[in-house]
């Protein structure tokens, strides 16, 4: 009688922390010298990264056409000004948000065979926000600083 009291206890534990781990978060990850946070498709993840933004300094939104609709899946690739890569993933989106340090840094991200290029300067620790839309086919350049936001 012990024996199934501690199983079914064990099958319970166990489906409460399936339910946990599967419902829909954000990636959190580190990479190199980058804290990073990933992701933001639906409301609740969306919600979720919006709270956190202030805490990372390089914010990258990434959307599609002339209505902004968010998208995934974007390659991004973040080096410093010496050409040390910070960041290379493939899923980067809806929003992509970094903890960098003080610094200028090229963004080159890559969504559908076009790739949008943009140099940032983080110089304080509110940051700055990039928002990235392939609304055009052409190559995108520009400058960013960052700003009280």
């Amino acid at each position: 009688m012990h024996y199934t009291k501690y199983l079914l206890k064990g099958m319970l534990s166990a489906m409460a922390m399936f339910a946990i781990m599967s419902t829909a978060y954000a990636e959190e990850s580190s990479i190199a010298e980058a804290s990073y946070i990933n992701g933001g498709f639906g409301q609740e993840e969306s919600d979720e990264m919006r709270a956190k933004a202030s805490a990372y300094n390089l914010r990258l939104y990434f959307s599609d056409g002339k209505q902004g609709h968010s998208i995934t899946d974007v390659s991004v690739t973040i080096t410093d000004k010496k050409g040390n890569v910070r960041l290379n993933t493939a899923t980067g989106g809806p929003m992509l948000f970094l903890l960098m340090e003080k610094g200028t840094y090229k963004i080159s991200a890559q969504y559908n065979g076009v790739t949008l290029i943009k140099k940032v300067s983080v110089i304080n620790q509110r940051g700055v926000n990039v928002y990235l839309n392939w609304k055009n086919t052409a190559v995108d350049t520009e400058d960013t600083e960052s700003k009280e936001n």
